[in-house]
């Protein structure tokens, strides 16, 4: 696949979402399964202020996703989270997910301080190249703290 990269916000159903959760599935990953879940049962729309959740697009072709939400697990009121990071096994290392996360920073600065992340082991070195620092925490892997707003 190539082509221009688009983000835009995304609703977590359809044919594009099923494939994309299923990829998922098949490699081991249940990211995309909770999301489909707690958007269903709305215990998390990507509803709350500074929240969203994004779609990666090639084309018409639906190749990543990945929200923001308020942290749970951290106490401070400007802390967020990076929710259901995937991106498709046939784009992975062109670019993708750099995209989608660096736009989820960029909507996070008016709400968040930093970015809290749970990642699989698989997925550490692409978070520390992003700029995210290790974290001992047992629901939170790695954090990047975002520049101050003037």
């Amino acid at each position: 696949m190539s082509g221009i990269i688009t983000i835009r916000p995304l609703t977590p159903v359809g044919i594009d979402f099923d494939r994309l959760r299923e990829e998922s599935q098949a490699l081991g990953f249940a990211m995309l399964d909770r999301l489909a879940v707690h958007w269903m049962d709305g215990s998390n729309a990507f509803s709350a202020p500074g929240e969203r959740l994004l779609g990666a697009f090639l084309g018409d072709a639906l190749v990543g996703v990945g929200g923001l939400n308020r942290c749970p697990f951290d106490n401070h009121p400007r802390a967020g989270r990076v929710r259901h990071l995937y991106v498709s096994h046939a784009v992975r290392r062109v670019g993708v997910g750099n995209q989608l996360l660096a736009t989820l920073a960029h909507h996070a600065h008016n709400t968040f301080d930093y970015l809290n992340i749970r990642a699989p082991e698989s997925a550490f070195s692409f978070y520390l190249q992003a700029g995210f620092l290790p974290m001992d925490h047992p629901h939170i892997t790695h954090r990047l703290t975002l520049p101050s707003v003037a």
